[in-house]
């Protein structure tokens, strides 16, 4: 029994200490990209969730911190600037440092969360190893995900309910039997209606009139 919770507190650890190494290396050089997702919980209680700005307005933070919150439920601090989150519960809130949530989405499957804030922030630190950062989010498809909400997103970042139907789509799309159909099933068979209109719809055809075709009759003369 102790052998099994001693696994687990070591397997958990290692998936924490990946985690931290992730945010450590978005923080930047000078740590000014680092966030505090101030969540308020039951009781009036506030919780911090630990974040980096992966842009000026996306934020990268851990999915089992953030819970079931709501984004109205969110603040976000700007730690090199003096944040935290008890001035976000006290309703303190700067210019620089301070940010409503528009919205946030889960990933379906790792522990990952994105989280928009409404008003841009001013700048970006710079990242000691961007290649090896973007490198490390392409790992199971994450840089994928987050682009493809990306682009979505820049296109209809006005409007709620685009937004949430978006993060329903993203959703769907990583589903197991979605992306098996998407990445199998469907190049396949529009393969095979490549291959069809090819072999049997191109080329040059040769017209024959139909009385050729007849077998014409030798005439023999008595």
């Amino acid at each position: 029994m102790w052998l099994k919770v001693v696994c687990f507190v070591v397997i958990a650890s290692s998936a924490v200490a990946k985690q931290d190494e992730l945010l450590d290396e978005l923080y930047g050089v000078e740590g000014r990209n680092k966030i505090a997702i101030c969540v308020r919980a039951s009781g009036g209680n506030w919780r911090r969730c630990d974040g980096a700005l992966y842009n000026r307005e996306w934020v990268v933070a851990r999915a089992h911190c953030l819970g079931a919150a709501p984004s109205r439920d969110m603040a976000a601090e700007r730690v090199s600037a003096g944040g935290a989150c008890h001035l976000a519960a006290a309703g303190n809130t700067g210019l620089y440092r301070s940010r409503a949530v528009r919205h946030h989405i889960m990933h379906p499957w790792f522990d990952l969360a994105i989280v928009i804030v409404k008003t841009p922030y001013n700048n970006l630190d710079q990242l000691a190893n961007a290649t090896k950062t973007r490198l490390k989010l392409r790992r199971h498809g994450v840089y994928k995900w987050m682009k493809h909400y990306f682009d979505a997103f820049a296109l209809t970042r006005n409007y709620d309910y685009n937004i949430n139907r978006i993060a329903r789509s993203l959703k769907t799309y990583h589903h197991p039997i979605w992306y098996f159909f998407t990445t199998m099933v469907l190049p396949s068979a529009l393969f095979m209606l490549f291959f069809v209109y090819v072999t049997f719809y191109t080329g040059k055809t040769q017209e024959v009139p139909y009385k050729q075709l007849r077998y014409s009759k030798k005439l023999t003369h008595v």
